[in-house]
């Protein structure tokens, strides 16, 4: 199920998708559990963040994530070759269920952008030099996979018309 589209500006996206990184690592790290502390609660002040469009964006990523992590999981995992979810690095896979939460579940984020914004994240904050490359295959295949028709170039559309 998509989540209903929201009007928020790029700014607050970008930025609410790097608190939703840190709440989703600080979620694994409490083993997927939600105490009461994390989710539903959390406030601009508890996350660095000034804008409250940023937080209400991570809320609504994260909780995305929540609901739909064994599917989310499943989708990265097929696109790993010769690995596994389970063996990249914590942050690494954050920034994975992130954008793939994002490709699936967020009809009003373009896959292209989900993937760019991935990416940014992946440079911040990744385990290694290498991560935006597997970050960026990871997520092509997966965008190329569940939303085609909104990858193509508004060239390719003009020649089928």
């Amino acid at each position: 199920m998509t989540q209903p589209a929201l009007s928020l500006s790029s700014a607050s996206r970008t930025a609410g998708r790097a608190v939703a990184l840190q709440l989703l690592y600080a979620f694994e790290q409490n083993k997927y559990v939600d105490d009461g502390c994390l989710l539903p609660s959390f406030e601009p002040e508890d996350t660095g963040a000034t804008d409250p469009d940023a937080v209400a964006f991570a809320r609504l990523l994260l909780s995305s994530f929540a609901e739909n992590r064994v599917p989310v999981d499943a989708a990265i995992d097929k696109r790993l070759d010769n690995w596994t979810i389970h063996r990249l690095a914590v942050v690494d896979r954050a920034i994975l269920r992130l954008g793939t939460t994002e490709i699936l579940y967020r009809d009003d984020t373009p896959p292209k952008v989900a993937i760019n914004e991935a990416i940014e994240l992946a440079k911040r904050f990744g385990s290694e030099e290498k991560t935006t490359k597997l970050i960026n295959g990871v997520l092509d295949r997966l965008a190329r996979d569940h939303r085609p028709d909104d990858l193509k170039k508004p060239a390719d559309s003009q020649k089928k018309a």
